[in-house]
């Protein structure tokens, strides 16, 4: 990789952030149903947006980075071990917010809480739902 393709890289990094972003926010609105979101739909919408945009920003300007500097093995004059060193903090930092590092900041703190109390609602309905399939399968009385 050489200043010629640094224009291109930034382009795609900021798409994929972006449609991580995309993801997060149509995931949202398609899976959560009224009973799952507690808060203003926007509220939940939001948090999803702020939530796929933090992890979005790490895979595209960090994770997709590394994949094409490993990938690129034509130009020898590229320095190997540069940017490689921003993996392992990046991993931190996603594994942080998977654990709910951002549920802590005061301006993104009640959109954020609210996509997690969605997810969460949603993930204790899908888990009775399938638990009483389960049931069902093996010919127990449902527990529901």
């Amino acid at each position: 990789m050489n200043g010629a393709h640094t224009p291109l890289m930034l382009w795609i990094e900021a798409v994929v952030a972006l449609v991580i972003m995309l993801a997060f926010v149509l995931h949202c609105v398609v899976a959560f149903k009224p009973q799952h979101v507690e808060h203003h739909p926007a509220r939940v919408r939001i948090g999803a947006a702020i939530q796929g945009l933090t992890i979005g920003l790490l895979i595209g300007f960090v994770v997709a980075p590394l994949r094409m500097q490993y990938m690129d093995v034509i130009d020898a004059r590229s320095a190997p071990g540069l940017s490689t060193l921003s993996f392992v903090p990046a991993l931190i930092m996603l594994i942080a917010i998977r654990r709910g590092a951002l549920l802590k900041v005061p301006v993104l703190r009640k959109y954020l809480r609210a996509y997690r109390r969605a997810g969460l609602l949603k993930a204790r309905d899908d888990a009775d739902k399938a638990l009483a399939k389960l049931d069902q399968i093996e010919g127990r009385g449902a527990t529901i």
